[in-house]
């Protein structure tokens, strides 16, 4: 199987959409299956402006939506508010839950009601308070909510240490959902190697942080990786999936010569 892969552009733009364009055509040329972005209001998400200058008004992200469909790749945007989700749902084929909003019971409610597929990202985390956000999202409903389902594992940490990422835990998640939900893994370490990891684990969807320049002011540039490694990555992917195959044992093609001079069949 394929594992979807995220760009994770996020706020690595600095609030410049052109920036945004530029970023869009990175991950496209780095074999990124979607790129993504963030859609919030900071004086509704931290009752400040903290985070104002790093804010995409709806003009901008409708240009980058039509800037995606032009290259060839899909769009994402993770909304942190309900005014958001109804201004991004038509843009969408699937809607992105961050970590941090797993306990707004308002904005999970809009996000189900899109009927859209959904990611949903765990870190900061635990497993009731996953499963109430589950529930919330029309999960332990199926008759009346019939989206499909991503668990994403992650540590919120930015960057993450190796010895806290615990992929151990996707089999945790596995094991409560993975009967009608993908399970994946959204990477915040330095460098590619846990999200290859991830992949040999099982990873269906892989998210990580893209910058097009790693020493730039912002809270996210420093726990992405640039262009050149994130195709790396991508490229890595696609060995690793080649290489894990079908669970049944049996003799392979490139085994045969050696077989028929060992056993003479």
């Amino acid at each position: 199987m394929k594992t979807f892969v995220i760009a994770e552009a996020g706020v690595n733009h600095n609030g410049q959409w052109e920036l945004g364009l530029d970023l869009i055509d990175a991950a496209k040329r780095a074999g990124a299956d979607a790129v993504k972005f963030q859609m919030f209001n900071s004086h509704r998400l931290w009752g400040d402006d903290r985070i104002q200058h790093l804010e995409l008004s709806e003009d901008a992200l409708t240009a980058m939506h039509a800037h995606c469909r032009e290259v060839g790749i899909e769009f994402m945007c993770t909304p942190f508010g309900v005014p958001e989700v109804r201004f991004l749902a038509p843009m969408l084929r699937r809607v992105k839950v961050a970590s941090g909003c797993l306990d707004r019971a308002t904005l999970l409610e809009a996000i189900r009601e899109t009927a859209l597929p959904v990611i949903v990202s765990t870190g900061m985390n635990n497993l009731t308070e996953i499963r109430h956000a589950m529930n919330t999202l029309g999960f332990g409903h199926p008759n009346a909510f019939r989206q499909h389902y991503t668990l994403l594992h992650c540590t919120s940490a930015y960057p993450c240490p190796l010895e806290q990422v615990n992929l151990a835990a996707m089999d945790t998640l596995r094991g409560y959902y993975g009967d009608r939900a993908a399970i994946g893994y959204s990477d915040h370490t330095d460098g590619i190697t846990v999200a290859l990891a991830a992949v040999a684990r099982g990873a269906e969807v892989i998210e990580k942080h893209l910058t097009l320049d790693r020493q730039a002011k912002g809270p996210d540039h420093k726990a992405s990786i640039d262009p050149i490694a994130f195709a790396t990555m991508v490229g890595m992917i696609r060995e690793v999936e080649a290489a894990i195959g079908q669970p049944e044992k049996v003799v392979q093609p490139a085994e045969a010569e050696v077989r028929k001079a060992w056993y003479g069949d």
